[in-house]
Protein backbone atom coordinates (compact mmCIF):
# COMPACT_ATOMS: atom_id res chain seq x y z
CA UNK A 1 0.00 0.00 0.00
CA UNK A 2 1.39 3.42 -0.95
CA UNK A 3 2.36 5.76 1.86
CA UNK A 4 0.12 8.82 2.26
CA UNK A 5 1.68 12.33 2.43
CA UNK A 6 0.75 12.56 6.12
CA UNK A 7 2.44 9.22 6.86
CA UNK A 8 5.50 10.42 4.97
CA UNK A 9 5.75 13.51 7.19
CA UNK A 10 5.37 11.43 10.36
CA UNK A 11 8.13 9.10 9.24
CA UNK A 12 10.38 12.02 8.25
CA UNK A 13 10.02 13.66 11.66
CA UNK A 14 10.63 10.36 13.46
CA UNK A 15 13.69 9.66 11.32
CA UNK A 16 15.15 13.11 12.06
CA UNK A 17 14.63 12.56 15.78
CA UNK A 18 16.20 9.10 15.49
CA UNK A 19 19.25 10.57 13.76
CA UNK A 20 19.51 13.37 16.32
CA UNK A 21 19.52 10.94 19.23
CA UNK A 22 22.08 8.70 17.50
CA UNK A 23 24.33 11.74 16.97
CA UNK A 24 24.02 12.76 20.65
CA UNK A 25 22.46 16.09 19.63
CA UNK A 26 21.33 18.40 22.40
CA UNK A 27 19.12 20.52 20.11
CA UNK A 28 17.45 20.23 16.72
CA UNK A 29 16.74 23.40 14.72
CA UNK A 30 14.05 23.65 12.02
CA UNK A 31 14.87 26.97 10.35
CA UNK A 32 12.52 28.31 7.62
CA UNK A 33 13.84 29.98 4.48
CA UNK A 34 12.86 30.72 0.89
CA UNK A 35 13.30 27.13 -0.26
CA UNK A 36 12.04 25.25 2.80
CA UNK A 37 13.27 24.16 6.22
CA UNK A 38 16.93 23.78 7.01
CA UNK A 39 17.40 21.14 9.73
CA UNK A 40 20.46 21.38 11.94
CA UNK A 41 21.72 19.36 14.90
CA UNK A 42 23.66 20.91 17.77
CA UNK A 43 26.31 18.37 18.72
CA UNK A 44 28.99 19.22 21.27
CA UNK A 45 27.92 22.90 21.17
CA UNK A 46 28.25 23.33 17.38
CA UNK A 47 25.46 23.31 14.76
CA UNK A 48 25.70 20.98 11.75
CA UNK A 49 23.40 21.02 8.70
CA UNK A 50 21.81 17.59 8.23
CA UNK A 51 18.73 17.99 6.00
CA UNK A 52 16.82 20.37 3.74
CA UNK A 53 13.05 19.91 3.86
CA UNK A 54 11.32 21.14 0.65
CA UNK A 55 9.00 24.12 0.95
CA UNK A 56 6.06 22.00 -0.24
CA UNK A 57 6.01 19.93 2.95
CA UNK A 58 7.73 22.34 5.37
CA UNK A 59 4.43 23.56 6.93
CA UNK A 60 3.36 19.93 7.42
CA UNK A 61 6.57 19.12 9.28
CA UNK A 62 6.08 22.11 11.57
CA UNK A 63 2.45 21.15 12.11
CA UNK A 64 3.47 17.59 13.00
CA UNK A 65 5.93 18.85 15.60
CA UNK A 66 3.26 21.14 17.09
CA UNK A 67 0.75 18.30 17.30
CA UNK A 68 3.32 16.10 19.06
CA UNK A 69 4.01 18.91 21.55
CA UNK A 70 0.34 19.71 22.19
CA UNK A 71 0.59 23.19 20.67
CA UNK A 72 -2.06 25.15 18.77
CA UNK A 73 -1.61 24.33 15.09
CA UNK A 74 -3.88 27.20 13.98
CA UNK A 75 -1.73 29.85 15.69
CA UNK A 76 1.41 30.61 13.74
CA UNK A 77 1.67 34.28 14.68
CA UNK A 78 2.80 33.83 18.31
CA UNK A 79 5.65 31.98 20.03
CA UNK A 80 4.56 28.73 21.72
CA UNK A 81 6.27 26.29 24.07
CA UNK A 82 5.43 22.67 24.78
CA UNK A 83 6.95 19.27 25.33
CA UNK A 84 6.98 15.74 23.95
CA UNK A 85 7.14 13.10 26.66
CA UNK A 86 8.18 10.21 24.45
CA UNK A 87 8.15 9.12 20.82
CA UNK A 88 7.03 5.50 20.18
CA UNK A 89 9.77 3.44 18.60
CA UNK A 90 12.57 5.80 19.67
CA UNK A 91 14.87 5.77 22.72
CA UNK A 92 13.19 7.42 25.70
CA UNK A 93 13.76 11.16 25.62
CA UNK A 94 11.87 14.17 26.94
CA UNK A 95 11.78 16.92 24.32
CA UNK A 96 11.14 20.63 24.93
CA UNK A 97 9.60 22.36 21.90
CA UNK A 98 9.66 26.09 21.17
CA UNK A 99 8.19 27.78 18.09
CA UNK A 100 8.71 31.33 16.85
CA UNK A 101 7.14 33.17 13.88
CA UNK A 102 9.45 34.46 11.12
CA UNK A 103 8.89 36.03 7.69
CA UNK A 104 9.25 32.59 6.07
CA UNK A 105 7.13 30.62 8.52
CA UNK A 106 7.57 29.18 11.99
CA UNK A 107 10.99 28.38 13.39
CA UNK A 108 11.03 25.35 15.70
CA UNK A 109 13.77 24.36 18.14
CA UNK A 110 13.76 21.07 20.01
CA UNK A 111 15.78 20.55 23.20
CA UNK A 112 16.49 16.84 23.67
CA UNK A 113 16.62 15.91 27.34
CA UNK A 114 17.77 12.34 27.09
CA UNK A 115 21.03 10.56 27.76
CA UNK A 116 22.99 13.62 26.70
CA UNK A 117 21.95 15.36 29.94
CA UNK A 118 22.00 12.39 32.31
CA UNK A 119 23.29 13.00 35.82
CA UNK A 120 27.07 12.74 35.92
CA UNK A 121 29.32 12.22 38.90
CA UNK A 122 32.01 14.70 39.83
CA UNK A 123 34.66 12.30 38.58
CA UNK A 124 33.01 12.05 35.16
CA UNK A 125 33.14 15.77 34.37
CA UNK A 126 36.81 15.72 33.37
CA UNK A 127 38.19 18.14 35.96
CA UNK A 128 41.71 17.68 37.29
CA UNK A 129 42.01 15.56 40.42
CA UNK A 130 43.44 18.49 42.38
CA UNK A 131 40.43 20.64 41.50
CA UNK A 132 38.02 17.87 42.52
CA UNK A 133 39.77 17.60 45.88
CA UNK A 134 39.36 21.36 46.41
CA UNK A 135 35.67 21.17 45.56
CA UNK A 136 35.15 18.26 47.95
CA UNK A 137 36.74 20.28 50.75
CA UNK A 138 34.37 23.16 50.03
CA UNK A 139 31.36 20.84 50.06
CA UNK A 140 32.19 19.70 53.58
CA UNK A 141 31.57 23.22 54.91
CA UNK A 142 28.29 23.64 56.85
CA UNK A 143 27.48 27.03 55.30
CA UNK A 144 28.62 29.50 52.68
CA UNK A 145 28.29 30.09 48.95
CA UNK A 146 29.94 28.31 46.01
CA UNK A 147 29.40 29.85 42.57
CA UNK A 148 29.95 28.15 39.21
CA UNK A 149 30.31 30.67 36.41
CA UNK A 150 30.62 30.57 32.65
CA UNK A 151 28.62 31.32 29.49
CA UNK A 152 25.49 29.45 28.45
CA UNK A 153 26.22 25.86 27.51
CA UNK A 154 29.37 25.53 29.61
CA UNK A 155 28.00 22.73 31.79
CA UNK A 156 27.32 24.77 34.92
CA UNK A 157 24.08 22.99 35.88
CA UNK A 158 25.59 19.56 35.21
CA UNK A 159 28.42 20.46 37.59
CA UNK A 160 25.98 21.61 40.27
CA UNK A 161 24.12 18.31 40.07
CA UNK A 162 27.39 16.41 40.34
CA UNK A 163 28.27 18.47 43.43
CA UNK A 164 24.89 17.69 45.00
CA UNK A 165 25.41 13.98 44.43
CA UNK A 166 28.82 14.21 46.11
CA UNK A 167 27.25 15.98 49.12
CA UNK A 168 24.71 13.15 49.42
CA UNK A 169 27.55 10.63 49.38
CA UNK A 170 29.59 12.58 51.94
CA UNK A 171 26.73 13.45 54.27
CA UNK A 172 23.93 10.84 54.20
CA UNK A 173 20.61 12.16 55.44
CA UNK A 174 21.33 15.80 54.63
CA UNK A 175 18.32 17.88 53.53
CA UNK A 176 18.89 19.24 50.00
CA UNK A 177 16.49 21.38 47.96
CA UNK A 178 17.12 22.72 44.46
CA UNK A 179 15.39 25.53 42.58
CA UNK A 180 15.78 25.14 38.82
CA UNK A 181 14.52 26.65 35.58
CA UNK A 182 13.75 24.10 34.25
CA UNK A 183 14.51 20.79 36.00
CA UNK A 184 16.44 18.91 33.31
CA UNK A 185 18.12 16.21 35.41
CA UNK A 186 16.17 14.31 38.06
CA UNK A 187 18.13 13.26 41.15
CA UNK A 188 17.11 10.79 43.84
CA UNK A 189 17.37 12.02 47.42
CA UNK A 190 16.96 15.69 46.49
CA UNK A 191 13.81 17.82 46.53
CA UNK A 192 13.75 19.54 43.14
CA UNK A 193 11.48 22.52 42.47
CA UNK A 194 10.86 24.06 39.04
CA UNK A 195 10.34 27.81 39.11
CA UNK A 196 7.40 29.07 37.07
CA UNK A 197 7.68 32.86 36.58
CA UNK A 198 4.46 32.95 34.55
CA UNK A 199 2.61 31.76 37.66
CA UNK A 200 4.50 34.00 40.04
CA UNK A 201 6.85 31.30 41.35
CA UNK A 202 10.12 33.15 40.73
CA UNK A 203 13.49 32.41 42.30
CA UNK A 204 13.02 35.04 45.08
CA UNK A 205 9.43 33.95 45.89
CA UNK A 206 10.36 30.27 46.03
CA UNK A 207 13.57 30.87 47.98
CA UNK A 208 11.78 32.82 50.72
CA UNK A 209 9.37 29.94 51.28
CA UNK A 210 11.96 27.17 51.00
CA UNK A 211 13.99 28.64 53.83
CA UNK A 212 11.09 27.55 56.06
CA UNK A 213 11.35 23.96 54.76
CA UNK A 214 14.36 23.20 56.97
CA UNK A 215 16.98 22.76 54.22
CA UNK A 216 20.67 22.35 54.96
CA UNK A 217 21.86 22.63 51.36
CA UNK A 218 20.23 24.79 48.69
CA UNK A 219 20.95 24.78 44.98
CA UNK A 220 19.72 27.88 43.14
CA UNK A 221 19.80 27.47 39.36
CA UNK A 222 21.09 30.98 38.69
CA UNK A 223 21.80 34.25 40.48
CA UNK A 224 20.33 36.51 37.82
CA UNK A 225 19.17 39.63 39.70
CA UNK A 226 19.84 41.71 42.78
CA UNK A 227 16.92 40.32 44.79
CA UNK A 228 17.98 36.70 44.27
CA UNK A 229 21.58 37.61 45.12
CA UNK A 230 20.50 39.25 48.38
CA UNK A 231 18.38 36.27 49.42
CA UNK A 232 21.17 33.82 48.56
CA UNK A 233 23.63 35.72 50.71
CA UNK A 234 21.14 35.96 53.58
CA UNK A 235 20.60 32.20 53.42
CA UNK A 236 24.34 31.58 53.47
CA UNK A 237 24.70 33.88 56.47
CA UNK A 238 22.06 31.94 58.40
CA UNK A 239 23.67 28.53 58.29
CA UNK A 240 22.94 27.12 54.83
CA UNK A 241 25.32 25.81 52.18
CA UNK A 242 24.39 27.47 48.86
CA UNK A 243 25.38 26.36 45.36
CA UNK A 244 24.48 28.46 42.35
CA UNK A 245 25.55 29.64 38.90
CA UNK A 246 26.21 33.00 37.31
CA UNK A 247 26.72 34.13 33.73
CA UNK A 248 30.19 35.65 33.99
CA UNK A 249 33.46 34.80 32.33
CA UNK A 250 35.84 34.50 35.25
CA UNK A 251 35.92 34.38 39.07
CA UNK A 252 36.96 38.04 39.17
CA UNK A 253 34.04 39.05 36.96
CA UNK A 254 31.62 37.06 39.13
CA UNK A 255 32.80 38.81 42.29
CA UNK A 256 32.46 42.26 40.72
CA UNK A 257 29.02 41.38 39.38
CA UNK A 258 27.84 40.49 42.89
CA UNK A 259 29.03 43.89 44.02
CA UNK A 260 27.24 45.57 41.09
CA UNK A 261 24.03 43.82 42.20
CA UNK A 262 24.21 45.90 45.34
CA UNK A 263 25.70 43.40 47.80
CA UNK A 264 27.95 45.05 50.38
CA UNK A 265 31.57 43.94 50.10
CA UNK A 266 31.58 42.66 53.68
CA UNK A 267 28.68 40.30 52.90
CA UNK A 268 30.48 38.93 49.85
CA UNK A 269 33.64 38.25 51.83
CA UNK A 270 31.64 36.72 54.69
CA UNK A 271 29.65 34.25 52.58
CA UNK A 272 31.47 33.50 49.32
CA UNK A 273 33.81 30.52 49.70
CA UNK A 274 34.90 30.06 46.09
CA UNK A 275 34.08 30.68 42.43
CA UNK A 276 34.59 27.98 39.81
CA UNK A 277 34.87 29.22 36.22
CA UNK A 278 34.16 26.43 33.75
CA UNK A 279 34.18 25.73 30.02
CA UNK A 280 33.62 22.62 27.90
CA UNK A 281 36.13 21.50 25.27
CA UNK A 282 35.37 18.98 22.54
CA UNK A 283 37.45 15.82 22.76
CA UNK A 284 39.01 14.15 19.73
CA UNK A 285 36.97 11.39 18.14
CA UNK A 286 38.57 8.02 18.93
CA UNK A 287 37.03 6.43 15.82
CA UNK A 288 38.59 8.66 13.18
CA UNK A 289 41.55 10.54 14.68
CA UNK A 290 44.74 10.07 12.73
CA UNK A 291 43.17 8.35 9.72
CA UNK A 292 41.77 9.37 6.36
CA UNK A 293 38.06 9.43 5.60
CA UNK A 294 37.06 11.46 8.62
CA UNK A 295 34.12 12.98 6.77
CA UNK A 296 32.50 9.53 6.65
CA UNK A 297 32.71 8.97 10.40
CA UNK A 298 29.16 8.52 11.77
CA UNK A 299 30.26 9.05 15.34
CA UNK A 300 31.45 12.66 14.94
CA UNK A 301 29.65 13.61 11.68
CA UNK A 302 33.02 14.44 10.19
CA UNK A 303 34.01 17.03 12.79
CA UNK A 304 36.90 15.03 14.24
CA UNK A 305 35.50 15.50 17.75
CA UNK A 306 33.12 13.36 19.81
CA UNK A 307 32.03 14.36 23.30
CA UNK A 308 33.14 17.17 25.59
CA UNK A 309 35.06 17.46 28.81
CA UNK A 310 35.32 20.22 31.39
CA UNK A 311 38.14 22.58 32.26
CA UNK A 312 38.02 24.71 35.37
CA UNK A 313 39.59 27.60 37.24
CA UNK A 314 38.63 27.59 40.91
CA UNK A 315 39.46 30.59 43.07
CA UNK A 316 38.94 30.36 46.83
CA UNK A 317 38.73 33.50 48.92
CA UNK A 318 42.10 33.97 50.56
CA UNK A 319 42.75 36.70 53.12
CA UNK A 320 44.40 38.83 50.43
CA UNK A 321 41.49 38.41 48.02
CA UNK A 322 38.98 39.29 50.75
CA UNK A 323 40.89 42.47 51.52
CA UNK A 324 40.98 43.40 47.82
CA UNK A 325 37.21 42.97 47.62
CA UNK A 326 36.74 45.14 50.71
CA UNK A 327 39.00 47.75 49.10
CA UNK A 328 36.76 47.85 46.00
CA UNK A 329 39.28 46.37 43.56
CA UNK A 330 38.15 46.09 39.93
CA UNK A 331 38.15 43.01 37.69
CA UNK A 332 41.69 43.54 36.44
CA UNK A 333 43.05 43.79 39.98
CA UNK A 334 41.09 40.79 41.26
CA UNK A 335 42.26 38.70 38.29
CA UNK A 336 45.96 39.15 39.11
CA UNK A 337 47.73 35.79 39.67
CA UNK A 338 48.56 36.70 43.24
CA UNK A 339 44.84 36.89 44.06
CA UNK A 340 43.40 34.44 41.49
CA UNK A 341 46.09 31.80 40.83
CA UNK A 342 45.63 29.50 37.86
CA UNK A 343 43.63 29.93 34.66
CA UNK A 344 41.31 28.12 32.30
CA UNK A 345 44.01 28.10 29.64
CA UNK A 346 46.48 26.41 31.97
CA UNK A 347 43.95 23.70 32.75
CA UNK A 348 43.18 23.28 29.04
CA UNK A 349 46.86 22.60 28.38
CA UNK A 350 46.50 19.50 30.57
CA UNK A 351 44.09 18.06 28.02
CA UNK A 352 46.18 19.10 25.01
CA UNK A 353 49.25 17.40 26.51
CA UNK A 354 47.21 14.22 26.99
CA UNK A 355 46.02 14.38 23.32
CA UNK A 356 42.41 14.55 24.49
CA UNK A 357 41.76 17.82 22.67
CA UNK A 358 43.57 20.18 20.32
CA UNK A 359 45.06 23.65 20.37
CA UNK A 360 42.48 24.69 17.76
CA UNK A 361 39.65 23.66 20.08
CA UNK A 362 41.19 25.56 23.00
CA UNK A 363 41.47 28.68 20.83
CA UNK A 364 37.87 28.26 19.64
CA UNK A 365 36.56 28.21 23.21
CA UNK A 366 38.95 30.55 24.99
CA UNK A 367 40.02 32.83 22.16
Amino acid sequence: MAQTPAEGVVELVNELLRRALAARASDVHFEPGRTGLRVRFRVDALLTDVEDVPAAIAPNVVARLKVMAGLLTYRSDLPQEGSIANVPGLPRCDIRVATFPTIYGERVVLRLLGETVRARTLDELGHALALIARLEALLSQPQGLLLVCGPAGSGKTTTLHALLQRILAQRPGVSIISLEDPVEIRLDGITQVEVQPERGLTYPVALRSLLRQDPQVLMIGEVRDAETARLVVEAALTGHLLLSTMHSGSPAEAIVRLREMGLPAYQITSTLHAVLAQRLLRTVCPDCVGRAGRMDCPRCLGSGYAGRTAIGHCVTLSAALRQAILDGADVAALAQPALSPGSLRADAQRLVDANLTTEDEVCRVLG
